[in-house]
């Protein structure tokens, strides 16, 4: 009698036992949310959401987005690249770091030298001068801008990786070496990418091949994903709500 019972309660506890196994997903817990923080130019920019600080100072500089071309569609927040991409249950927004007609460079269009000013991304790393950090604490910096040093004209300079001198910085590609360093530097435990404008088709838009192909090469060097777009729709230069779509899905396909 015993031996039977002893049968029928292990029996009992193996149907116990695959029946929990059967609630266990096949697929493993999701992972924790990761904060982005975006460094942008005007592509990044909306009214409210850019130009501020992480204690919600607002900065002097002017947003492309909804005020300039209405014919981009880009009216609400909800449509632009980066707010959709934040909106997808594995990223949340730490902060859009963007200022239009920023550079990444020292030089501005027309020559002007913006060395000390936002105007410039390297000035946006680390904390400002009250103190407050301009990307927060991200687990993810997206790096997007180039887009107007290629407009402006930007001597493109030579390959350095250390020891940049301030004439170095005016150029891009020492410019775009040192904010790739910086940014690993100053948030080591955030995985940087950078996010490269699509090659100009003849008219205003894009990148010029040389620069692509200068992005690619630091970016390599650094060990930075550099994700390249493709067929971005844009009026003006700048993209419509259907770009900021596909803008949004060709990261989010390399990030997730």
């Amino acid at each position: 009698m015993k031996k039977v019972l002893l049968n029928i309660s292990i029996l009992l506890l193996s149907m116990t036992l695959w029946s929990c196994n059967n609630d266990i997903p096949d697929t493993p817990s999701e992972p924790g949310i990761k904060k982005i923080a975006i460094m942008g130019d005007s592509y990044s920019t909306f009214e409210g959401w850019s130009n501020k600080d992480m204690a919600g100072n607002d900065n002097d500089y002017y947003v492309y987005y909804p005020h300039e071309c209405p014919l981009t569609g880009v009216d609400s927040v909800e449509k632009t690249w980066w707010y959709m991409l934040c909106q997808r249950p594995e990223f949340e927004l730490e902060i859009s770091n963007s200022f239009s007609g920023s550079v990444i460079s020292h030089t501005h269009y027309n020559g002007l030298d913006v060395a000390g000013t936002d105007i410039s991304f390297l000035n946006r790393v680390g904390k400002n001068a009250d103190g407050v950090d301009y990307n927060g604490n991200p687990d993810i910096i997206l790096i997007f801008g180039g887009t107007n040093d290629c407009w402006a004209g930007v001597e493109l300079g030579d390959y350095v990786y250390k020891n940049w001198s301030e004439e170095n910085l005016k150029c891009f590609r020492p410019a775009f070496s040192k904010l790739i360093s910086t940014l690993k530097e100053f948030y080591p435990n955030a995985t940087v990418y950078n996010i490269t404008n699509n090659e100009s088709d003849g008219t205003i838009g894009g990148l010029s091949n040389s620069y692509i192909k200068s992005m690619k090469r630091i970016c390599k060097h650094y060990g930075v994903t550099n994700i390249v777009l493709e067929d971005i729709e844009k009026v003006d230069g700048h993209p419509t709500y259907t770009g900021m779509q596909a803008i949004c899905e060709q990261v989010y396909y390399v990030l997730k």
